[in-house]
């Protein structure tokens, strides 16, 4: 995982947020609560299913789930790439809205808030789920988790925090970066920027930088890049 900067809310003209995601689940959550709504839609009104929200199930909330609508805009705002496996994830692949705090009890309404949204493929989604111990990428910070280009496996850095160690190390292993698909895309991309099928096709550093942004990272700071695209010493020249 690598750092990543949380990013403003969409607005008109590219994205209305407010009209399309917020103000229609607020209204739902109205309506499963008993309250009116607070906006006018057509169909029946939505089925009281408990007094307050905080009692609401997560599996009602999911049959209104307005942050969908929000996924091009979010895949749009964070280039695509997911912000646990760090690669890109191809619209037809599997991007998925995660709720990074999970849609259950007291936080139902963080459902339908963008400061609540992470761009993630649908594995990781998976494998956080509900769960709490698991890093925020906003949070995270460069360098905290590193990358062993021999074995293409996820380690803590060395001379971490203890606290921040273990919390590195268990979002590792909750989310199964090395899982055995994870280390393949990993192999697959440096294999294809270090032995391209047309030596003289090499595929730039910027593409690998796009797709795979933590393992370039990680590439660019064991030096295992090419002379090409090594920044210029300062005071040469």
């Amino acid at each position: 995982m690598i750092h990543v900067n949380r990013q403003t809310e969409p607005r008109p003209p590219d994205f209305d947020f407010d009209g399309r995601v917020r103000q229609p689940g607020l209204s739902a959550l109205a309506e499963l609560t008993g309250q009116k709504p607070t906006l006018r839609r057509p169909g029946p009104r939505i089925k009281q299913s408990a007094e307050r929200i905080e009692d609401l199930k997560p599996s009602v909330l999911r049959k209104h789930p307005y942050w969908t609508r929000a996924l091009d805009a979010l895949h749009k705002a964070y280039g695509g790439v997911c912000a646990y496996a760090c690669f890109y994830i191809e619209p037809l692949s599997g991007p998925t809205v995660d709720h990074f705090v999970a849609i259950t009890g007291s936080e139902l309404a963080d459902a339908y808030e963008w400061g609540n949204y992470r761009l993630a493929c649908s594995l990781m989604n998976t494998h956080k789920h509900n769960f709490s111990d698991v890093l925020d990428p906003f949070e995270v910070e460069d360098g905290w988790f590193e990358l062993d280009l021999h074995t293409f496996r996820v380690k803590p850095a060395e001379g971490l925090d203890a606290e921040i160690w273990k919390r590195v190390d268990e979002t590792r292993s909750r989310l199964d970066l090395d899982s055995r698909d994870c280390i393949s895309m990993r192999r697959r991309y440096f294999e294809r920027y270090w032995n391209p099928k047309d030596p003289g096709k090499p595929v730039p550093l910027w593409s690998l930088e796009q797709d795979a942004p933590f393992l370039a990272r990680e590439m660019r700071r064991q030096g295992r890049i090419r002379e090409e695209d090594k920044d210029p010493q300062v005071g040469q020249g």
